[in-house]
């Protein structure tokens, strides 16, 4: 016999944050993906599970995860900054940038000015030579 699942999907997703603390990805995944079965169109589990690719170097799934999220909180700048910087690690620069700007025009956190000065950093300089 199945025996109901107790949790709720708040509750799903802070077990699965729990578990990323300790670096315990898989169970953090499986947390998440319990959350989103509860509540298909909430941002927040598929933010944290492109934070876990991200960590994990996945930025393929990182990106997959971050739009995902966006399409259910678009106006979250901290979802925007994320695929910012998983965009910048994936050399797509101009998407980077294109998002990153949305993202403070939103709020000027340090985080996002940290994130912009990286993307500006890594972009190949197009400013002609001597």
């Amino acid at each position: 016999y199945v025996i109901d699942d107790p949790l709720t999907a708040p509750q799903h997703n802070d077990l699965g944050y729990i578990y990323e603390s300790q670096g315990k990805y898989e169970l953090a995944e499986k947390e998440y993906g319990q959350a989103l079965k509860k509540d298909k169109n909430w941002a927040v589990p598929y933010f944290n599970l492109g934070n876990v690719r991200f960590k994990q170097g996945d930025m393929n799934k990182a990106e997959e995860y971050y739009r995902k999220a966006l399409k259910r909180d678009s106006g979250n700048p901290d979802i925007m900054n994320n695929l910012a910087q998983t965009l910048c690690e994936l050399g797509q620069y101009e998407k980077a940038e294109e998002w990153i700007s949305r993202a403070l025009m939103i709020s000027t956190k340090e985080e996002y000015l940290d994130t912009q000065k990286e993307i500006l950093s890594r972009k190949p300089s197009s400013a002609p030579g001597p």
